[in-house]
């Protein structure tokens, strides 16, 4: 489908054009007939696939340009996300002059943005969910929503953000409201726990799976002695020259040390993690937008649905905790046509991840890091850990955690269950181990005994 079919203002053909958009996406083709009637969505497809323009045309088309009072809000979990979607407005806003924008976000003088929303009088906020809320619950914006999005509706939930949700719903809600809730990797709870809000809401889903992109390809690599990672990813980075490549790692102090080793071999390299000044993170951006920059070492803050142009090679410095998080990773290359390669430096223990995901269908190939730093395709042969069967005690030990943290819903609650859970499961197992380690001492000490007496 091409855009042109669709019945939109000038300036938004304008604005596409420039940006080099003329053919919609496919999850674009089933969505935008639908919102542009103003008709409330839940919007799931895989990052990079477009969702973000099936909110902003609708927007854009039906706002009322002579009307001086807020009637869109756009609310995402982070600055960056935030900032990001309101930078796409910004290209549209160069086509049409009565059009007025506003971000809100934190860390920026309160006073000064209820004079910007007082002066501009914008049409549209894009903002932080606490910015947000904390504008709406002063009557700073009024009642007068058209539309009200939710982008990356999983991570706001995963954060806790639930209430606020709600209060948000209960504040602006009204029987003509549009309502437009999108994600990546949505949940299955998460649809219950908004069903209130999105009564005769249609579902738009373009994926049977969130683990499944053929655009991009997988590779682990690995070299004979696995135990420094770190020199690992130095001796493989001259087998590649991205245009752009972003390093994930799982902590800061990982980040710190990789941007540290990079700097010091003479690497174009930024840094992004939460620890950083808005203005650091700004800077960076500004930065990567400008081309000046080839890699970026990042915490997982910047693998949720920040979109970098010319992005083509994702490294995963070994895999993140959560299995999903990956999946965000990878999907800041292989976006809208675009082919990536994500590569995944091998870290020891991480044999049952990887594993774990071949069985959510990623389809591994693997590169053996030779000695004189080329590589060669070698499957890496994987320790699968010994499943441990836990006995009736440990099972009941879970189920009362479950029981009692189920009662009081909170937000988060699922994620400190987990996490009792493995603390108990792990407590289990390594009693196994020591088990085992001492089973394994028992059986030499008897060897060696029967050795001496013969």
């Amino acid at each position: 489908m091409y855009f042109t079919s669709l019945q939109l203002k000038k300036f938004i053909y304008k604005t596409l054009s420039q940006s080099n958009i003329s053919e919609a996406t496919k999850i674009q083709e089933e969505v935008l007939p639908w919102t542009i009637l103003n008709k409330s969505a839940i919007i799931t497809s895989r990052t990079g696939s477009g969702k973000t323009l099936c909110y902003l045309l609708p927007i854009l088309n039906n706002i009322d340009l002579e009307y001086k009072e807020v009637q869109a809000l756009i609310v995402l979990p982070t600055k960056e996300l935030a900032r990001q979607v309101f930078s796409k407005l910004e290209e549209f806003k160069k086509n049409e002059p009565l059009l007025k924008t506003l971000l809100l976000v934190g860390n920026e003088d309160q006073k000064r943005q209820i004079d910007k929303l007082k002066c501009s009088k914008p049409q549209i906020v894009v903002g932080t969910i606490g910015k947000v809320h904390e504008f709406v619950k002063n009557k700073l914006i009024t009642k007068k929503i058209k539309t009200f999005v939710l982008d990356e509706v999983d991570m706001l939930f995963d954060l806790g953000f639930k209430k606020i949700v709600d209060e948000l719903f209960s504040a602006i809600d009204s029987n003509n409201l549009q309502k437009i809730v999108c994600s990546a990797t949505a949940h299955e709870s998460f649809a219950g726990q908004l069903k209130k809000h999105l009564k005769n809401t249609k579902v738009f889903s373009t994926s049977s799976s969130i683990w499944e992109n053929k655009q991009i390809k997988h590779t682990i690599v690995y070299s004979k002695d696995n135990y420094n990672p770190y020199d690992t990813l130095v001796r493989f980075l001259p087998n590649i020259n991205p245009y752009f490549c972003i390093i994930f790692a799982n902590t800061k102090d990982e980040v710190n040390k990789i941007y540290q080793i990079l700097v010091n071999q003479k690497y174009n390299v930024a840094m992004l993690h939460k620890d950083l000044t808005t203005r650091e993170r700004k800077n960076t951006f500004k930065d990567i937008n400008a081309n000046k920059l080839q890699y970026l070492v990042a915490t997982d803050l910047a693998s949720r649905g920040i979109d970098v142009v010319g992005a083509d090679v994702v490294i995963s410095f070994g895999l993140p905790d959560e299995d999903i998080w990956y999946i965000h990773r990878a999907g800041r290359v292989g976006r809208y046509k675009n082919i990536g390669e994500v590569f995944v430096i091998y870290k020891n223990g991480i044999d049952n991840k990887i594993i774990k995901f071949s069985h959510n269908r990623i389809d591994w190939c693997y590169s053996l890091l030779n000695s004189d730093n080329t590589l060669s395709d070698k499957p890496l042969r994987l320790k699968a850990p010994r499943k441990i069967v836990f006995d009736a005690k440990t099972n009941n030990e879970i189920r009362k955690i479950i029981n009692v943290n189920s009662r009081k819903v909170k937000p988060g609650y699922k994620k400190r269950i987990k996490e009792q859970i493995q603390k108990v499961k792990q407590k289990k197992k390594r009693e196994y181990i020591e088990s085992k380690v001492k089973q394994n001492l028992l059986r030499k000490n008897i060897e060696e005994s029967k050795k001496r007496n013969i």
